[in-house]
């Protein structure tokens, strides 16, 4: 009978401290710090150039997250700079009119507004803004505490309609305009299924950015092609990795 107990409390203190060591290495995600950062690392975004020398407002996104994951009851403050990695420079091509910016109490997301100069913008050589969070009133991440910013000039573009395929499946397809100097074009010419891709015009120049594949299927997609001033026809060396590569579509507008 003691035997039997001594086994017994041995089994039972060992289960103890087994217990008391797995609470140890418990993480309370609800109690973790606040971390104020930048809601993109990189991005891109066309201007349009043109003679008016237009000022454009640009708006970048903050953000914060961890606590109880939950928006705080109060007010969230921090201060932005530009860093020195900036190509583009403050009084040129951009400028700053209030870098003290409050994320409300309620909201985990804020934003503060850009000022790009359009008229000292090359299309050619398009600077990057880079900016960066010098202090906050909650941690500041270390992960996307700068955000960049190519701050790209674009002629005027006006791709959008209705084009035919000129090769390949010789499908009908349609052009959307995304925002300026950007398209959706519905399908290629290889696939039986329609799966729209999305180009960037930057004076005549195209550059494929993306489309359904990549966002859908991870598919790396790339291109670049142009738009012929004589004819209007829009040619396309079209990449989609592990399929084609610099496959030629050359659309005409109907």
């Amino acid at each position: 009978m003691k035997k039997s107990l001594k086994i017994i409390f041995v089994l039972l203190g060992a289960f103890l401290l087994k217990s008391c060591l797995l609470d140890d290495n418990v993480t309370d995600f609800g109690k973790g710090p606040i971390v104020v950062e930048f809601a993109k690392k990189e991005t891109s975004q066309n201007f349009l150039k043109d003679d008016s020398g237009k000022i454009y407002d640009y708006k970048i996104q903050v953000q914060y997250f961890g606590g109880n994951n939950e928006p705080l009851k109060e007010p969230v403050k921090l201060t932005v700079e530009v860093s020195d990695l900036s190509t583009a420079k403050e009084g040129v091509e951009f400028s700053i009119p209030n870098k003290e910016v409050v994320i409300p109490a309620g909201s985990s997301v804020g934003e503060f507004m850009v000022k790009v100069n359009s008229a000292q913008l090359d299309s050619e050589n398009p600077k990057k803004m880079v900016l960066q969070i010098v202090n906050s009133s909650q941690t500041v991440s270390n992960n996307k505490k700068t955000t960049g910013v190519v701050l790209q000039a674009i002629c005027p573009s006006d791709l959008a309609g209705d084009y035919v395929y000129l090769n390949g499946n010789e499908r009908e397809v349609t052009i959307k305009s995304t925002g300026e100097g950007t398209y959706s074009v519905s399908a290629d010419n290889n696939f039986r299924g329609k799966y729209s891709f999305e180009i960037s015009d930057v004076c005549g120049k195209l550059k494929v950015t993306g489309g359904f594949l990549k966002d859908n299927h991870g598919i790396a997609l790339s291109g670049h092609g142009n738009v012929d001033e004589t004819t209007g026809n829009i040619t396309i060396h079209y990449t989609a990795d592990g399929y084609f590569e610099n496959r030629e579509m050359i659309l005409k507008k109907k």
